[in-house]
């Protein structure tokens, strides 16, 4: 396949690599990640509504089933788990100032994509006669794409159905084998894909060597540290202004504010001057069944474009970073996918984990009303966080540590929405808040912490 095209929607309900090392990580292969996504309401929560949504949810693609393959080198499925819906509404009444530890209390709730318990729908009163609501999801079934997609078809009512399990027995076998022949197949087309980047050069121009970050001081008790997650929100107007006024758009201003954030907690190569920030793009496609299609650009921004907060040269950098990634071919790749989602979890838990970028940033500036809505009329702004359950200090380490961010629009309010997995650079979640506060503080922003 010539470089730049894309490769056919798969939606067999075999599990993508990305759904697949996920997945692992429920199976003890690190801590699972699970994004959480979060709707403010002006108003106590409506729980007929949230039922509704809930089992709306339960009959559609977020609510999956793995099933392991028997037949080597066969990618394991998904299938709709056709459960009982996954709900819990809370009676009592929290303190609005309480909000945050709820949330993460939540986010470290259990999620088995195994067991078909892939989602959490959770709702809270507070105190001000307002509401909060969570959806917990397992990154191994969703993406930012295709939980915008389900969670707008259980709002109108409908639901996406995955293809059926193939029947127990030769027909599952036979099934199975198909899907080995063609994942073989797809190592042999990377092979020749591979030697012809080689051929042409630009497997050498986007291999690069691994960055060197300088050292940080350890932190003293890495066996107490949590991962601090926090969201602030601010007049999505006003930034909007800001970054016309500095010659971009919000996303190049997202992306700075991130990058100066790198900064601030000295996570920037010392081998290079650029800061690196990765920007997760969504392959989704109507009637996707994928779990996880995202695709990831990669701009580097260099330090005194930052330092001029040159918005324009940024919109320039990350356009090309685009441009790059939809023209990549799988030769580029230095190893096949393909063959890595066939070792099995004994062998793939022996080789190290592949660094997590400096930063992910996410930015969703258009929410679907369907989706915004979704758990009430009068919801004031939507926000959402990711990151690794009840992950340790050593987590953090073995992935190399790193921010992740999202930017989330929701008409007149903007949320800016932070984990850290630094242990020793971010030893805690009043530090993260100063931080983040001073960065946006820097633009002219006044800023609410939740």
């Amino acid at each position: 396949m010539p470089a730049g095209t894309p490769a056919p929607i798969d939606n067999s309900g075999r599990l993508q690599f990305a759904d697949d090392l996920f997945a692992r990580r429920h199976r003890g292969l690190g801590s699972p990640i699970a994004n959480q996504w979060i709707w403010r309401l002006n108003s106590p929560y409506d729980a007929e509504r949230l039922r509704y949504i809930a089992a709306g949810l339960a009959e559609g693609g977020l609510s999956r089933r793995l099933h392991r393959a028997k037949f080597p080198g066969a990618r394991d499925l998904w299938t709709n788990a056709d459960r009982e819906p996954s709900i819990e509404l809370f009676e009592e009444v929290l303190p609005v100032g309480e909000i945050s530890d709820w949330l993460q209390a939540r986010h470290s709730d259990h999620l088995d994509p195994h067991e078909g318990l892939t989602y959490r729908l959770t709702a809270i009163n507070l105190d001000d006669d307002t509401s909060v609501v969570s959806l917990l999801l397992a990154h191994a079934v969703g993406d930012g794409g295709s939980v915008l997609d389900a969670v707008s078809r259980a709002s109108r009512g409908e639901p996406l159905r995955l293809p059926p399990a193939p029947a127990p027995g030769w027909q599952r076998l036979r099934a199975e084998a198909r899907d080995s022949r063609d994942q073989w197949r797809a190592v042999r087309d990377w092979r020749k894909a591979r030697r012809q980047a080689k051929k042409d050069g630009t497997a050498a121009l986007a291999t690069k060597a691994p960055r060197v970050y300088p050292e940080a001081t350890p932190n003293p008790s890495p066996e107490t540290w949590r991962m601090p997650r926090m969201i602030a929100e601010f007049d999505t107007e006003t930034m909007a202004k800001i970054a016309a006024e500095h010659g971009g758009s919000t996303n190049a201003w997202f992306i700075n504010v991130v990058a100066d954030l790198l900064v601030r907690i000295d996570h920037v190569p010392v081998d290079r001057g650029d800061v690196p920030v990765s920007l997760p793009m969504s392959d989704f496609q109507p009637g996707d069944v994928r779990s996880n299609s995202t695709r990831v650009a990669m701009v580097e921004v260099p330090r005194d474009v930052l330092d001029r907060r040159d918005l324009a040269a940024i919109k320039k950098l990350s356009k090309a970073a685009y441009i790059r990634l939809g023209q990549a071919g799988p030769g580029l790749v230095p190893v096949p996918l393909a063959m890595m989602q066939m070792l099995p979890d004994v062998v793939l838990d022996k080789l190290p984990q592949p660094p997590a970028a400096a930063c992910m940033a996410s930015n969703l500036p258009k929410l679907p009303d369907d989706y915004r809505y979704a758990m009430g009329d009068d919801v004031r702004l939507v926000a959402g966080l990711a990151g690794y359950q009840n992950a340790t200090a050593q987590d953090a380490y073995d992935v190399g540590g790193g921010i992740i961010s999202w930017l989330i629009q929701s008409g007149p309010r903007t949320t800016f929405n932070l984990v850290a997995a630094e242990p020793d650079r971010v030893p805690d979640l009043d530090f993260l808040k100063r931080r983040v506060v001073e960065e946006l503080g820097s633009w002219g922003l006044t800023v609410d912490i939740w």
